[in-house]
């Protein structure tokens, strides 16, 4: 005769990790608040590609971390650029 447990036992849960999901989401976030900077909107998006790479369920956090950094990043190509163009005629026509 064999003994079985009255107890049910639990079954194993999966650990759902989104802590890098998480900090790319609060670095995207903080892009936007401090856009002046460069550092944060690469952070934002290494931190993001990882995420999306090592997490599959943190997707949605990663891609809009990767989007916020990617357009506070391209927001200062912009600016860059269009601080050229409006400077560009002070430079050249000034050395006159």
């Amino acid at each position: 005769m064999t003994q079985t447990s009255a107890l049910p036992t639990a079954a194993p849960t999966a650990s759902v990790d989104k802590n890098l999901s998480i900090i790319a989401l609060v670095l995207g976030l903080a892009s936007v608040v401090f856009g002046q900077t460069f550092l944060v909107p690469i952070a934002a998006i290494v931190v993001g590609v990882m995420a999306y790479r090592r997490e599959p369920t943190g997707h949605a956090m990663a891609v809009w971390a990767i989007v916020l950094g990617a357009v506070m990043a391209f927001g200062w190509v912009v600016v860059g650029v269009l601080g050229l163009v409006f400077a560009a005629p002070f430079f050249f026509f000034g050395l006159f």
